[in-house]
């Protein structure tokens, strides 16, 4: 039995890698596995304070009495712990520790891909926001390291500009930060499985609206694109996830990419060594024929990769269910949101008494996520409009809290 350390808590991470075997050891932090289901647990808990952090995580090994070459493979499936799992594990990581940071920080991931002759924005560090010289507008200013779209905004003036390094010395986060070009192109999600150095399976999904317009209040909602029905996208998206991956040095896994789409193909944005996350994973599972979630975990324990099934007929498409900030008072429970039109499945993860995220600053925050079908993309779209519209009636947010 191949034993495996999870760095950061992915219930259906550890599912997978039993399905197939493995003994599971994962370091989290208490009160994350509260709602997990039996074969969501894994075989042995290490609780910490902060998965991400690598003295964190060798002290809580430490504790049990473990130690890094205790295990078989050191690995992560989670944004923010991918890092450490690589230093933690070294040569016993499932992933080289330069392709981590290629994953991670998003200066390093465009060095890469323009270094391979790929379409990206240009881009500039801002290592102290005190220094911030946008040398065009608009622009983007993000982490280098983040994750959907947090702390992400678009500086179309000086004045812009000049807010932003005012609001982040505010807050004490002086940098660095990366400053990239604003793109113009439609954005798309581009997930996939790569094996041994090649791309094996792929499903695209455009957003309704760009992630940036969320701070305008746009809802998020990936759409998925049929390869029947678009095989120039395909073609297209294909050709730069093999590039990307081999630029990346990402070999085997699975990868979120987004990137946009002009009227010369595809311009590389930004990528992860992860699976997206809402409902994507059973998106691409029903619309794709692609268990996202156990080529991961083939990959990790050197397995032959799985075989695509056949994908469904229909449209489908995930989102995030907006409301607005404050202290949540009541919603609909999921058994409700499931029993709308075109609600496949939901997930809500606030309760009466957490704080509501403003859904304009991530494009994680909301209620929750929800899967919605309909015989076409139209149909997804409306369907997805009336809920939100009824989730936002029916739920009641004190605002002023």
């Amino acid at each position: 039995m191949t034993a495996v350390l999870l760095v950061g808590w992915r219930p259906k991470a550890i599912a997978a890698l039993r399905r197939l075997g493995a003994e599971v050891t994962c370091v989290f932090r208490p009160g994350e596995d509260d709602t997990a289901a039996s074969g969501q647990r894994p075989h042995r808990s290490v609780r910490v304070a902060d998965p991400a952090g690598v003295e964190s995580v060798l002290s809580g090994l430490a504790r049990h009495d473990l130690r890094p070459a205790d295990f078989d493979v050191v690995c992560s499936q989670q944004e923010f712990t991918m890092v450490t799992a690589a230093v933690v594990g070294g040569d016993r990581s499932w992933m080289p520790l330069p392709t981590a940071m290629n994953l991670r920080d998003k200066q390093l991931q465009k060095l890469r891909i323009r270094q391979a002759g790929l379409r990206v924005a240009d881009c500039w560090i801002v290592d102290d926001i005190r220094e911030l010289r946008v040398p065009a507008y608009p622009s983007v200013l993000k982490p280098l390291a983040g994750a959907g779209a947090r702390d992400t905004v678009v500086l179309g003036s000086q004045e812009a500009a000049d807010h932003a390094r005012e609001r982040l010395l505010g807050t004490r986060r002086r940098g660095p930060w990366l400053l990239e070009r604003f793109m113009t192109g439609h954005e798309h999600a581009v997930d996939g499985v790569v094996r041994d150095g090649r791309l094996r399976q792929l499903s695209i999904s455009r957003y309704q609206s760009n992630l940036i317009r969320m701070q305008d209040g746009a809802h998020m909602l990936y759409v998925a694109q049929d390869p029947a029905e678009h095989p120039r996208l395909y073609r297209q998206g294909w050709e730069l996830a093999e590039a990307a991956m081999r630029a990346l040095g990402h070999t085997d896994g699975v990868f979120h990419m987004e990137a946009f789409l002009d009227e010369h193909g595809f311009v590389f944005s930004e990528c992860g060594g992860r699976i997206c996350g809402g409902k994507a994973d059973v998106m691409a599972e029903l619309k794709f024929g692609i268990d996202l979630h156990d080529e991961w975990a083939r990959a990790v324990l050197r397995l032959p990769a799985g075989r695509q099934r056949p994908g469904r007929a229909g449209s489908y498409a995930h989102g995030w269910m907006p409301l607005p900030p404050g202290r949540l008072v009541s919603a609909p429970d999921p058994a409700q949101i499931s029993a709308r039109p075109g609600v496949r499945e939901a997930h809500v993860w606030l309760t009466p008494g957490d704080r509501v995220v403003d859904p304009r600053t991530s494009s994680g925050a909301g209620l929750g996520t929800v899967l919605v079908e309909g015989d076409t993309v139209a149909d997804v779209e409306r369907n997805f409009g009336a809920l939100v519209r009824w989730v936002q009636d029916a739920s009641k947010v004190d605002q002023d809290a």
